[in-house]
């Protein structure tokens, strides 16, 4: 095989690898009930430990529930599967949270927190770019190209050389930034075993809730941020 036809058949989207039926009427269930059973557990967390992890096994049951009885069901015919990388943070967050007692929080690092904020910043430009492309206001389609196998080997790059530049080096060898970086790399090698949740590598990495969050707490962080320097004095503004 000549490199020209080996470049055409790795760029190409018509040779997509795409997952099987039952596999993604199973990963609509159980990332969903991953979503679900974070959000109750989010909004019980004033309450006592037995109480919140019940009610977050309720609704795990519930949505893993087949059929029409599921909420997960209807959350698909609306809003399709949750990424891959939404699953997991969902699911990192609620094993911490469980074993938090009631109100307490999750200690930010500061290589924790600089790395999260390298990634949010990535997924916030990604979401911009697939939305673009949705209201065909790009000259290709970012997203038809997120089929081919070059679109995943570049993003296996890009998240190896983020790894690389900013997880594994300085103060972020630490396990609190290392880990965030890690995430990418280990939503990718699922996805390309498993091809969920839709053989879109995008799909794998965002969905519009993760992009809808992140820019959300950005507009927090920015609102916090302005708000105190304004609080603050002007010798300290000086």
């Amino acid at each position: 095989m000549d490199m020209s036809a080996f470049l055409d058949i790795l760029w190409s989207t018509d040779n997509a690898v795409l997952p099987g039926a039952t596999a993604m009427r199973v990963a609509l269930h159980l990332l969903w009930a991953i979503a679900l059973g974070s959000g109750a557990l989010l909004i019980a967390g004033k309450l006592a430990r037995p109480y919140r992890l019940g009610l977050s096994i309720l609704v795990i049951a519930w949505t893993l529930m087949p059929g029409p009885m599921s909420p997960a069901y209807w959350l698909g015919l609306a809003f399709q599967t949750p990424s891959l990388m939404s699953g997991s943070i969902c699911l990192v967050w609620f094993l911490r949270q469980a074993r938090q007692a009631p109100g307490a929080g999750v200690s930010m690092a500061g290589p924790r927190v600089d790395a999260l904020r390298m990634l949010a910043w990535v997924g916030i430009g990604l979401g911009w770019v697939l939305l673009l492309d949705t209201l065909a206001w790009l000259p290709v389609s970012i997203y038809a190209w997120g089929f081919s196998s070059a679109a995943f080997a570049t993003v296996l790059l890009l998240a190896m050389l983020l790894w690389v530049l900013f997880g594994a080096t300085g103060s972020n060898r630490k396990a609190s930034g290392l880990a965030a970086f890690v995430l990418p790399l280990l939503v990718l090698t699922l996805f390309l075993l498993t091809r969920l949740p839709t053989g879109n590598v995008w799909d794998a990495l965002l969905d519009p809730w993760l992009w809808g969050a992140l820019q959300i707490g950005w507009l927090v962080s920015a609102a916090r941020r302005l708000m105190a320097g304004g609080r603050a004095s002007p010798a300290t503004r000086v």
